[in-house]
């Protein structure tokens, strides 16, 4: 496989001949590449910036801006700050410049006179380097793309088991309710309501209903946290003045629930619910119909 099919290249170099040697060695290789110039390092920079080429052939020495001005500039920007630059230079040949120009963020050099073997295993070398990083970006997006699959697939799975817990909590305080209705009837009856073990047992309901409400709450506001992490953060934040009742009320709100069911776990009439949502309403700023809190409590 060619990797460096279709690759741009910049070539910026003050003496048009040296960028007609490197043009001519690039064009006579396997590979296709899309080539551009220029003979002035500042309009180089700004080719380079705009046209974001695959690699850079720049000279060192230049008389607007030196190959190494250009490498500084462009490490400056996010988008251009990975292109390769080759140096190349008749000049700066000592281990001392070549370390000095590699330290600035030079990729490569290349030395003149230009050697076509040289010039063309740098290229290919830059090139290679290119694709493994593209292709390790790419990976790493998929991967990216996959956890935040499976993380959205969690939250869904969460969302369906809270959902099928609250309708199971709702569903054993209804009966509950209805079993200590059922014994307070008996008890202004008739029948045995003078009874121990009847008494007991209206006893342990009402023991079952008082301390169930705030169980059946604890349980579902861990549940409802772990799905909706910065939801009591968010709200407070843009409503200081909420209290702990309302707060409450407004996860039971963006759940969904119906206001009878926000009255069988809470234990107030939906009365007092309806008037608590409609105080909601005014403190949130919610006028008319247009938006219900279901929807609205949906933006925290």
């Amino acid at each position: 496989m060619q990797i460096s099919e279709n690759k741009t290249i910049l070539i910026i170099d003050d003496e048009p001949s040296n960028i007609q040697i490197i043009y001519n060695i690039l064009q006579s290789s396997e590979s296709s590449f899309k080539i551009i110039s220029s003979s002035s390092s500042t309009l180089g920079l700004t080719i380079a910036m705009k046209a974001k080429p695959d690699i850079i052939i720049t000279d060192w020495e230049m008389p607007e801006m030196t190959g190494i001005d250009i490498i500084i500039e462009l490490q400056k920007s996010e988008t251009t700050k990975e292109i390769p630059i080759i140096i190349a230079t008749g000049v700066n040949m000592s281990s001392l410049d070549l370390k000095y120009a590699l330290d600035s963020g030079a990729y490569d050099f290349v030395r003149k006179p230009i050697d076509e073997s040289e010039l063309l295993a740098r290229v290919n070398s830059a090139l290679r380097i290119i694709d493994y990083y593209n292709i390790k970006i790419e990976i790493e997006r998929q991967l990216e793309k996959i956890k935040s699959e499976k993380n959205q697939n969690e939250i869904e799975s969460k969302k369906r088991e809270l959902l099928a817990k609250t309708l199971l909590l709702i569903k054993i305080n209804k009966l509950n309710m209805a079993f200590n209705q059922e014994l307070e009837r008996i008890k202004h009856s008739d029948s045995k309501s003078d009874c121990e073990v009847f008494n007991f047992a209206l006893n342990y309901t009402d023991e079952i209903l008082k301390n169930g409400n705030e169980s059946i709450w604890n349980e579902l506001e861990v549940n409802f946290e772990q799905i909706n992490e910065k939801f009591y953060t968010n709200l407070i934040y843009k409503f200081p003045s909420i209290t702990p009742n309302e707060r409450k009320l407004c996860a039971f709100l963006r759940l969904n629930l119906s206001t009878k069911d926000i009255s069988s776990i809470t234990f107030q009439t939906v009365r007092s619910i309806e008037i608590a949502r409609t105080r909601l309403r005014d403190k949130f700023g919610l006028k008319g119909a247009e938006t219900d809190l279901h929807t609205f409590l949906l933006g925290f």
